[in-house]
């Protein structure tokens, strides 16, 4: 019995010095989806010393995110004051939500699996437990029967309490029976509490995980959906404040010069274009209207019309006309709060500024957060249904769309407002809080002046086309 201690202790130490040695070499934050694999299964029993760290992990994460939330939320009140540096971080945000989605998946099946293990390794230790017992009894009648057989009464005089050679032999004889007949049941009862003893400690392991877990799930429940609603408040506080920070950039092109050399080489081509009979949308069908004008729907000045589409979708020019401006300067992919647009209008992404001719009346069209590297070049007659680009979400952007603005400059012609252009990407309508007292509604059409979008290309807030 002292051995079997003494045994069981010194596998109790390489154990623990195993966890302790598993904890420090281990970075579960490089590796999460494998150690779920590993060990939000229910047959960890290789691997027990590591799950359980991972485990400690996964407790202390979930707990750590919810208090960041807490953080955060506390923290929100000081939003209006600093609104960039909270639309900087929504992407990290966005990306711990996914993070948070997945895991909640992930410890949900772990958590239906482990509810089955727990009612099978329970049955397991009932049946083993009965088996033992009934194994036991036999051995306990084999020893009684085998005392009377001998008729001794102590272990001791088994041996000892011969009286003769033959006594002693018939004695021997009767031990080398119970070590003969005996000795497969006694090794099974010890392989069965083997198991049983295992089968307990992976009991105990898999309810306290599954106990832990189901507290994750709802940490991590209420954690996404706090992170959800405090993304909604730092957009809706960045729209109120966007036209305000559009006046604040740039507006105007500061060096014509590249400008005054491609209106020399176009001569007279621009006073050839025809008038375009009406309009033809940006894009076609596929896409949705995000947001309309005059404002976002959770408040905010908003100029211009939201097409969200995939990335790469063609976008068109919507009448004959003159490519009046273009950038190319941002990635695909922006951010809320993105200023990147330059040398064009910040924020925008890459753009192009289209002068075109409708029905007689000339306009300036604004096309918003282009794909890198698709808009078309300045200084080009296009004609209408011509691809200018391709969907993107450059610039100041939470996801895929097309912004599109579009001017009232008048009744001269193309070539007129090319060649007195001044570089002001508006041509005097403005941005922000000055582009809405623009509006034609509001100036009673006198140009310059800010057409609806919705209206130009009849398409309406959150229906898809």
């Amino acid at each position: 019995m002292k051995k079997i201690i003494l045994t069981f202790l010194i596998f109790l130490l390489v154990l623990d010095f195993g966890a302790t040695l598993s904890n420090a070499n281990t970075d579960f934050a490089k590796n999460e989806e494998y150690y779920e694999a590993l060990c939000l299964g229910t047959t960890v029993k290789d691997n027990v010393a590591t799950c359980k760290a991972f485990q400690d992990y996964l407790n202390k994460k979930a707990t750590d995110a919810k208090k960041d939330l807490d953080r955060l939320r506390a923290d929100i009140s000081l939003i209006r004051n600093d609104i960039t540096k909270y639309t900087s971080q929504i992407s990290q945000y966005e990306a711990d939500i996914v993070t948070l989605e997945r895991q909640i998946n992930t410890l949900n099946r772990s958590i239906l699996s482990m509810e089955k293990s727990i009612v099978e390794i329970e049955d397991n230790i009932v049946r083993l437990e009965t088996s033992v017992e009934t194994r036991n009894n036999t051995i306990k009648e084999r020893m009684l029967a085998l005392q009377g057989f001998i008729n001794v009464n102590g272990y001791i005089e088994i041996i000892m309490g011969s009286s003769s050679m033959a006594d002693l032999v018939r004695r021997i004889e009767g031990i080398k029976d119970i070590t003969d007949s005996d000795k497969a049941i006694i090794i099974q009862i010890k392989e069965e509490l083997e198991i049983i003893e295992s089968e307990k400690i992976e009991l105990d392991r898999q309810k306290e995980a599954l106990m832990a877990n189901r507290e994750n799930v709802q940490l991590n429940q209420e954690t996404l959906a706090g992170l959800k609603e405090q993304i909604e408040i730092i957009v809706a506080e960045f729209r109120k404040q966007e036209a305000e920070l559009i006046t604040l950039e740039r507006e105007a092109l500061s060096d014509l010069s590249e400008f005054n050399d491609q209106i020399k080489k176009i001569g007279t081509a621009l006073n050839q274009i025809a008038a375009s009979p009406g309009w033809i949308r940006p894009m076609d069908p596929g896409f949705r209207i995000s947001a309309g004008a005059w404002y976002y729907p959770s408040g905010g000045v908003h100029l211009g019309v939201d097409f969200a589409a995939p990335v790469g979708k063609e976008v068109k020019a919507v009448g004959n006309g003159y490519v009046l401006f273009s950038a190319n300067s941002c990635q695909t992919y922006g951010y809320l709060g993105n200023n990147c647009g330059a040398p064009g209008i910040n924020s925008g992404g890459n753009q192009v500024l289209l002068v075109t001719n409708i029905a007689g009346k000339s306009y300036l069209v604004i096309y918003f957060h282009l794909q890198k590297d698709s808009p078309i070049k300045a200084g080009q007659i296009v004609t209408q249904g011509t691809v200018i680009g391709r969907n993107g979400s450059s610039g100041s952007s939470t996801g895929p769309h097309l912004h599109i603005e579009i001017i009232y400059l008048g009744t001269n012609s193309i070539d007129h407002y090319v060649r007195n252009w001044n570089g002001s990407f508006s041509f005097g309508a403005g941005f922000g809080t000055r582009g809405m007292s623009t509006r034609c509604s509001v100036t009673g059409n006198r140009a310059p002046c800010r057409l609806n979008p919705q209206d130009v290309f009849n398409v309406r807030f959150g229906v898809a086309y």
